[in-house]
């Protein structure tokens, strides 16, 4: 059974990397995001059982206290959160909740657990190269179809295909560099991902890319003087591109001023200053936001994210929250560096370069981050077994003691996989088909499931019924303002007033510029 399972976990991997750029639920209301964030949680629990399931691999080295440490203050932040099942279920779209943000770290973990060659390595950089091409093709067809909106391979995103190319293109040119056998391949890959990060015109996926190819440069170096040198090159190119997206001819490309990011930043700078410590909580921002922010820098448009990663991690998980994050990359790098020159760790570094250059201006999201996580742990399963090689570490055969433990830890990793996981993708099936009811039961605690049913039950004529959903949707914390005004239309064909200019205010202080909001309350009077 143990040879069965580690053929199974050393393809996990791969598999995960396949399917992130690819797999969507088509006939959906969240037929892009969801799944990924579903792949991501249940990719990360099964390789977690896995690993428990067949132990014997090597260990995290020195990653894992500072894993310890994220995981811990992903706790800290969910336990001091503004709104425990916001922080639990995630907004819906983003789901950036305290399950995803531990399935991150776990994706971390579970490549360094499961892969045990280079061959298995290659497997997952082939994989993830495969799927963002396979994407990248997807919205070349789109844009030759004339399509409406940005073209984005599926992903329901054009920056989310941005961000998955930044990091695949560096693979891609390095392994076509090397001229295996697969070279035309490698390179018909690169040729297709350029084409997609082209008509996606994702400024930060192409800055990404750019940063994570020169950083091949700079890992090819090995004499420090050439290496200073190399970096100094490649900082001041990428330096000149980002003044070309600001100030240049692309800062105002697509509607979207760049400079756009320089004015929110400080308003997001207020918001960090009113909870330093432990954030807000896991995807809490947008509750919080509206009340930071100074004036309408896009109008029509309701600010849930600070558009940093930076500033997103400070905002959700504090000091405490970056502090971990920065100790477990400030490692990971220092690991990266030292063997740059062992099998793939190089290239692997390079596209996670990619994606932290990306990250800068926009936030984590399941599509995005979680092949960031498992690229990385790919790369520090390399640097593991550099470090193996490098001082002769003896395979250590696990005892058989403690079997039964990790067995039953593997079930409930299992169990964790289908509610987490599978679940929230059950719920949304049934929401498709008008069946607001069902998906509450399976996913109780995903705000938008009950806001649908509310209103499907006030325009059916229960007005009372449909109140009680609204409420409910309001408590578990939806980002929303539109739920506010639907809420407070609701209270006022009950007839009470002092009850629908609550929810309208509401609305107010997620967005303080919310049009329908503030007409709502004008027609209110007093």
């Amino acid at each position: 059974m143990r040879p069965i399972l580690e053929r199974l976990g050393s393809y996990l991997p791969a598999a995960i990397g396949l399917a992130i750029p690819t797999v969507f639920i088509p006939n959906a209301n969240d037929e892009f995001i969801l799944p990924r964030a579903s792949i991501v949680i249940v990719g990360a629990c099964l390789g977690t059982g896995l690993a428990l399931l067949s132990p014997g691999g090597p260990g995290l080295g020195s990653l894992r206290l500072p894993l310890i440490a994220a995981a811990a203050a992903s706790l800290l932040s969910f336990a001091f959160s503004v709104s425990w099942p916001l922080s639990l279920a995630g907004a819906y779209t983003r789901y950036e909740s305290l399950p995803v943000r531990l399935s991150y770290l776990a994706l971390l973990a579970v490549p360094v657990w499961l892969l045990r060659g280079e061959r298995a390595r290659t497997w997952v950089v082939a994989a993830f190269v495969l799927g963002t091409s396979i994407a990248s093709m997807e919205a070349l067809l789109q844009a030759a179809g004339g399509v409406s909106f940005r073209p984005d391979g599926n992903l329901g995103n054009a920056n989310l295909l941005g961000a998955l190319i930044a990091m695949a293109l560096p693979l891609a040119v390095a392994r076509g560099l090397r001229g295996d056998q697969f070279l035309v391949a490698w390179w018909l890959g690169a040729a297709v991902m350029a084409g997609g990060l082209y008509v996606s015109t994702s400024r930060s996926g192409g800055l990404g890319a750019l940063a994570g190819c020169l950083a091949l440069v700079v890992f090819a170096f090995g004499k420090s003087r050439w290496v200073g040198l190399s970096l100094a090159g490649a900082g001041a190119i990428v330096a000149a591109a980002l003044w070309a997206i600001v100030f240049g001819p692309l800062g105002k490309l697509n509607n979207d001023p760049a400079r756009s990011r320089l004015l929110l930043w400080p308003d997001a700078l207020r918001m960090i200053a009113s909870r330093p410590i432990s954030g807000w909580g896991e995807d809490a921002t947008g509750l919080s936001f509206g009340r930071y922010i100074s004036a309408d820098w896009a109008p029509g448009v309701t600010y849930d994210r600070t558009h940093s990663g930076l500033l997103e991690t400070l905002a959700t998980q504090g000091i405490i929250g970056l502090a971990a994050l920065v100790w477990v990359l400030v490692t990971l790098s220092r690991g990266i560096w030292r063997f740059r020159f062992s099998d793939s760790v190089a290239t692997l570094g390079a596209a996670c370069i990619g994606y932290t250059v990306w990250v800068a201006f926009n936030f984590d999201w399941a599509p995005a981050t979680g092949a960031f996580w498992l690229l990385a742990g790919t790369a520090w399963s390399g640097v593991r077994a550099a470090e193996a090689e490098s001082s002769r570490i003896p395979v250590v055969t696990p005892s058989s003691s403690g079997g039964w433990v990790r067995a039953v830890v593997a079930v409930v990793m299992a169990l964790a996989a289908i509610w987490f996981g599978v679940m929230p993708v059950l719920a949304e099936a049934w929401s498709w088909q008008g069946r607001s009811d069902l998906a509450v039961t399976v996913d109780p605690l995903q705000a938008q499931y009950h806001w649908n049913l509310g209103f499907s039950r006030v325009t059916s004529g229960d007005v009372h019924g449909g109140v009680a959903e609204l409420q409910r949707a309001a408590d578990l914390g939806e980002t929303e303002p539109q739920l506010y005004v639907d809420l407070g239309d609701a209270e006022k064909k009950l007839g009470d007033r002092a009850a629908a200019r609550r929810a309208y205010e509401r609305a107010l202080i997620i967005d303080p510029y919310y049009s329908a909001a503030r007409d709502r309350l004008a027609n209110l009077g007093p």
